[in-house]
């Protein structure tokens, strides 16, 4: 499921297109919607798809954000607020010509958080907990931190799909992922995770 990235762009009071996409999304993005900063959520979108760098991200990364491999542009729905910094800050140096204040970042920030939370949607108990410690626990920083925001790859390779067995193996034997310490309920989480992200690659 994706949020719709075509038509009348996201209105701050979460008027009709903003709840056309919740009444298809359900309750999940209800909540999420509702915790956040619906301002931000719209300013972002139209950031993301038209204006930031006078091209917007969309040029690159694709309207849903599901990235670009002909223009090495990576999948960033969902992406910490760390990485989408350090992108502008000179770790993507494709990205230089971007000049955004901190409000406009976190606008972007903002709605890429709220497209890659409707995905939220497809995911059962289990793979709902391994996205958690893919994004946010794994070693206090979390999978994506070196394997990217859809276990694609970035510092570390692509581990999309990778079973239990070949995580423990991983866990064990990798000296740059000593620190991250999970018990085995855990490793089958992250495992149905990324398995549930080898899908969304296939679509």
């Amino acid at each position: 499921m994706r949020i719709p990235t075509s038509g009348p762009t996201l209105r701050p009071t979460l008027r009709l297109p903003m709840l056309a996409a919740l009444a298809v999304f359900g309750t999940t993005v209800l909540s999420y919607a509702g915790e956040h900063d619906a301002e931000a959520v719209a300013r972002g979108e139209v950031l993301y798809q038209e204006q930031a760098g006078d091209t917007g991200c969309a040029a690159c990364h694709g309207a849903d954000a599901n990235g670009d491999p002909d223009v090495g542009a990576p999948f960033i729905r969902g992406i910490s607020i760390a990485r989408l910094n350090a992108a502008l800050k000179g770790a993507v140096p494709d990205m230089d010509y971007f000049k955004l204040n901190r409000k406009d970042v976190q606008a972007i920030y903002a709605y890429l958080q709220y497209v890659g939370h409707a995905e939220d949607v497809d995911l059962d108990p289990q793979e709902e907990a391994g996205k958690l410690i893919f994004e946010e626990t794994a070693g206090g920083v979390g999978c994506q931190s070196c394997h990217g925001a859809d276990g694609g790859g970035d510092t570390g390779p692509d581990i999309r799909g990778q079973d239990a067995r070949a995580i423990l193996e991983q866990l064990r034997q990798n000296e740059n992922m000593q620190f991250i310490k999970l018990k085995k309920k855990e490793i089958a989480q992250v495992a149905a995770y990324l398995e549930y992200l080898h899908g969304l690659e296939d679509h």
